[in-house]
């Protein structure tokens, strides 16, 4: 089986988290409409770079930009509550970005070769903000849950798949990254240079994604490798949701 495919963070969290969910990502090529968080996390970065490219500090003015961005480019509904956050959220980003220092890029993408890892693909990465010294992953949330005392709860944030992002970023990019996730209400960042081991299971999940994709001869049988279990966040929360559907439908045809 020869299919174009070349490896990124998202896509083998996503083979981490649910191997069905990468099938019919990448094998069937489904294409999934976003959701009013991913629109918002779209929408808070981009108002927050245009903010901060032309010196943009009035919160009114940030926040009007992106609910027009959330509506218009995005296609997101103006009832949403998340079309207000995303305002808010991005000028949580314009406030807490500058002490990195000035902006170096925006969303740069990086394609290596696989063989600096061992993999025949070729491993891509795209940042969110770039800076002389340490690439920041801008995370927009809608609630950063917080312990009685103040602190984060560790077992929310921060995320392991976000973790392992970075490290795969800081071995691409050959520079420091961390984490800033910002509700509408807190912001909390993550420094990623003490944390170690997230590297090398993002590294052997591509190596299970090729090794996979080798002795299968059909995408069918990349399906019956697995069971189909929709049941995290990868999948729709109601039994007619479009993706479980499409899934359902490639399982049963499978195994016909």
């Amino acid at each position: 089986m020869k299919i174009k495919y070349r490896h990124s963070a998202s896509k083998t969290n996503t083979f981490i988290d649910s191997p069905p969910r990468w099938i019919i990502d990448n094998l069937y090529d489904f294409e999934s409409q976003p959701n009013a968080r991913m629109i918002m996390g779209s929408t808070a970065e981009d108002a927050a770079d245009h903010a901060l490219q032309n010196q943009i500090t009035d919160e009114e003015t940030i926040i009007d930009y992106a609910k027009n961005l959330y509506t218009e480019k995005y296609k997101g509904d103006s009832n949403d509550d998340e079309c207000l956050w995303s305002g808010i959220i991005a000028t949580q980003f314009v406030k807490e970005l500058p002490q990195f220092g000035k902006i170096v890029s925006w969303q740069n993408e990086l394609q290596i070769p696989g063989d600096k890892y061992g993999l025949t693909y070729d491993v891509i990465g795209k940042t969110d903000f770039e800076f002389e010294n340490v690439i920041i992953d801008t995370k927009a949330t809608a609630y950063i849950k917080r312990l009685k005392n103040g602190s984060i709860d560790s077992r929310w944030y921060p995320k392991a798949a976000d973790m392992r992002q970075q490290a795969l970023y800081k071995d691409l990019f050959n520079k420091p990254t961390a984490l800033l996730y910002c509700s509408y209400k807190d912001v909390y960042s993550v420094d990623m240079e003490e944390r170690k081991g997230y590297l090398e299971p993002m590294l052997q999940a591509m190596h299970n994604i090729e090794h996979i994709l080798n002795i299968a001869n059909t995408k069918e049988d990349v399906v019956k490798m697995y069971p189909l279990v929709m049941d995290n966040f990868r999948w729709g929360k109601h039994d007619d949701d479009p993706t479980k559907i499409f899934a359902k439908k490639i399982w049963q045809k499978a195994f016909n």
